[in-house]
């Protein structure tokens, strides 16, 4: 098995804090028309208009998580790495979210990326250099639904890609005796996952939200996220937001015979910034 090297990646579910009222953007007028106050999950704090649409940009983000690596079969494999291990090899990386929200519909693209280098050599008889490079992704469509004030159902589909390619260079002397690129996996997973968005305001700036999600049928054979979130509104178009992130994607497969079971959990805080408007 290759081991993979991590990522800054995977998502993050409705940012948002706080809510402001009507009045407060009209004007004092006590006449004027009070709409109440979004959705908080939809991470927009202006006042809720089912005939607008509201917009939430999520950008900067990170997430610093370590791995756990489990291989059942055969003879049982289990590794760690750190998150400082991945950012020591991290050549670059963007994570970034947008939601679209109108009355109690909504909608949410996500998309996280990460690129892994590193490089080994031995010398003896033949030198040999090693370049490895790890391309990892997750993209997600999302569909969601409020059934309540502070819950909202969530649907779509999780779109996981992976590819790993070795450079092999070989030396004698000066003479290159070596030189050949290997793709080692070349892989596009989609999976249909469903979940839950529970949030509570406690005041006009700040918040906590859990969510969840598992996969329903797909390439993967095991595919759950959960995510705590504390949120500070800071102002009509600004929000804050840090917590902490739980990710677990398996598979299972047989060869000659034996039946593997590979399952990556992944799990570190999480820190972003949202605009809205």
């Amino acid at each position: 098995m290759t081991r993979p090297a991590g990522c800054l990646l995977f998502f993050g579910m409705l940012l948002g804090a706080g809510s402001v009222a009507a009045a407060q953007e009209h004007g004092s007028d006590p006449n004027a028309i009070q709409y109440p106050a979004s959705p908080p999950e939809s991470g927009n704090p202006l006042p809720a208009r089912d005939d607008q649409w509201r917009f939430s940009i999520a950008f900067p983000m990170i997430w610093t998580p370590d791995i756990d690596g489990k291989i059942r079969g055969g003879q049982d494999v289990d590794f760690r790495i750190p998150f400082s291990a991945i950012l020591d090899r991290l050549s670059f990386g963007l994570m970034f979210e947008l939601y679209a929200n109108r009355g109690p519909y909504g909608l949410a693209f996500r998309s996280n990326y990460m690129r892994v280098e590193d490089e080994t050599s031995r010398s003896g008889l033949v030198d040999v250099r090693v370049e490895t490079e790890l391309e990892m992704g997750v993209n997600d469509l999302l569909a969601s639904f409020r059934v309540h004030d502070k819950v909202r159902l969530v649907t779509g589909v999780r779109h996981v890609f992976a590819q790993l390619d070795l450079e092999l260079f070989g030396t004698v002397g000066d003479r290159e005796v070596l030189n050949e690129v290997i793709n080692v996996t070349d892989d596009n997973k989609f999976d249909l996952v469903a979940g839950i968005n529970f949030n509570h305001f406690f005041n006009d700036h700040w918040g906590v939200m859990l969510n969840s999600d598992v996969g329903i049928v797909g390439d993967n054979d095991r595919n759950f996220s959960t995510e705590f979130r504390a949120l500070y509104h800071v102002s009509d178009l600004h929000n804050f937001w840090f917590g902490w992130r739980y990710l677990n994607i398996g598979s299972d497969s047989v060869t000659d015979g034996v039946r593997y079971s590979v399952d990556m959990s992944q799990s570190g805080p999480t820190l972003g910034w949202a605009f809205t408007f």
